[in-house]
């Protein structure tokens, strides 16, 4: 992973831990994803599945929070 990939991963680690930390509890897992992949989704090195649209709401929780988590 080249330094600037590094730093941004930490810098979408530290806005998906923020936006964990302001989310309602009550938040749907639908509306959860969608903020999650604002963040992923645009971070530099990360591109999106193609069968991401296919996968469902739990898989993609769950590929979210492992990136999170790396």
């Amino acid at each position: 992973m080249k330094e600037k990939e590094f730093k941004s991963a930490g810098f979408m680690q530290m806005f998906m831990m923020l936006q964990d930390m302001s989310t309602p509890e009550n938040t749907s897992v639908k509306e959860t994803i969608k903020r999650k992949e604002r963040i992923v989704f645009a971070t530099p090195g990360i591109i999106k599945p193609n069968n991401w649209d296919t996968l469902s709401d739990q898989e993609k929780i769950n590929r979210l929070n492992k990136v999170q988590q790396q």
